[in-house]
This record gives C-alpha cells, sequence and structure tokens, in this order.
C-alpha cells in the first residue's frame, strides 16, 4: 500500500500544520467577511488578500501532493478522507474549545442570521435605531466587551449605529435572548431614514483581543 513513507511523513505533517492554521478561522473571521474561500478558508475578503489563508490552502495542497505520492492504491479515498478532515475536523475542535474551555470574547457565538436593526427616522437630523443581537455566551462568566458594527458599502446602517458606539456589552452564561441595543442618533451631513438591516457583521473587542463575528 505504501510507496514512500517518508513522503508519507511529510504529507502528515504539512496536513497537520495546514489543519492548526485553520483553527483560528474557525471561530470568527479575523479578516473581515469573506469574498473568495478554499475549503472554508478565507484567501479573500473585504479588507484584500488573505495571505494567511492562501499559505494554509498552499500547504494543504502540498500535504495532499505527498500523500499521492506516499501511496501505491487507495489515493483517491484517502484524498477525499483526507479533505473531509481538513473540513470538519478544525469546526468540530473549534466548537468544542468554545462550548466548554473558552473565556472572555472566545466563549462568545453571533447568530448573524436572527439578528436585525431598525431605523425609523424622525426628522431631517434625528433618527432612532434598534438592534436586536443574538450574541451567546458559551461560559460560565458574564462577559462584557465593546462592540461594533462592520461597514460594507451595501449597508447603509452599520455606519449610522456606529456614530452611537462603541456599545458595551454585557453577555450573561448561557444567554438564548436577544441583547438589545438602541439608540437616539443626531446626523449632520448624513440622511436620516427608515428601514432594517440583517445578516450584518459585528466586532468585539475586550482586553486588547479583536474578533469580526
Amino acid at each position: 500500500m505504501l510507496k514512500s513513507k517518508p513522503a508519507l511523513y511529510v504529507s502528515v505533517s504539512m496536513i497537520v500544520i495546514a489543519m492548526i492554521m485553520s483553527f483560528p478561522f474557525e471561530l470568527n473571521s479575523p479578516y473581515g467577511p469573506e469574498r473568495t474561500s478554499v475549503l472554508s478558508i478565507p484567501k479573500r475578503t473585504v479588507e484584500g488578500t488573505v495571505y494567511v489563508g492562501v499559505i494554509t490552502v498552499s500547504i494543504l495542497l502540498l500535504g495532499i501532493v505527498f500523500l499521492v505520492i506516499a501511496l501505491k492504491e487507495y489515493r483517491a479515498r484517502a484524498v477525499i478522507m483526507t479533505v473531509l478532515l481538513f473540513m470538519f475536523g478544525p469546526l468540530m475542535i473549534a466548537e468544542a474549545y468554545q462550548t466548554t474551555f473558552a473565556t472572555g470574547i472566545d466563549a462568545i457565538s453571533y447568530d448573524k442570521e436572527r439578528s436585525t436593526c431598525s431605523y425609523e427616522a424622525k426628522d431631517e437630523t434625528t433618527m432612532t435605531a434598534q438592534c436586536e443581537l443574538y450574541l451567546q455566551n458559551h461560559s460560565k462568566e458574564d462577559v462584557s466587551f465593546k462592540l461594533t458594527f462592520y461597514e460594507e458599502e451595501f449597508l447603509k446602517g452599520p455606519q449610522y449605529m456606529n456614530n452611537g458606539g462603541p456599545f458595551d456589552i454585557i453577555v450573561p452564561p448561557k444567554n438564548e435572548n436577544p441583547i438589545i441595543v438602541k439608540r437616539v442618533l443626531k446626523l449632520e451631513k448624513e440622511q436620516p431614514f427608515s428601514g432594517s438591516d440583517s445578516h450584518f457583521n459585528v466586532i468585539l473587542e475586550a482586553e486588547g483581543k479583536k474578533r469580526i463575528l
């Protein structure tokens, strides 16, 4: 079955290194929302090229090449199993870590599918805003942090909300209720509007650490 033990050792080492490097990507989007990704590893985001992601994918591909070189048979099966392991292994480890050992903002997960912000213009310079943010704390203690909204060109709301931020948030343990953020925003140049936003990203910061969710 084996054709080259050295090639197998190199392959396993490179695949393990790639999995370790991919671990942080499973906890958050440290470089902003994804634009291009391979096997859930971002190669390009709204901030530009993610060189760590490119290097991670490159190491994985080299590991797969050495795996093919190392084996005489069952190459296709080995490659498929490696890809599946890489896709789901770090994700399962990250989820297990977050729900058991993580503390501080690492223990916070964010459901952006359910989170919404609504806006209502009051006059030419004033608008009211209310956001329901589904943030869950998987640790056993309160987690406090400052929250801002990730600004993107196609969403007006985040930049308006950030005029009233950053927001001091405290999430109690095992919280399942939405965190409500309300503000009356007085704007000088921007034109207030009425409407709502969803599927937006948020930035958590605490003790010198930053997560984009």
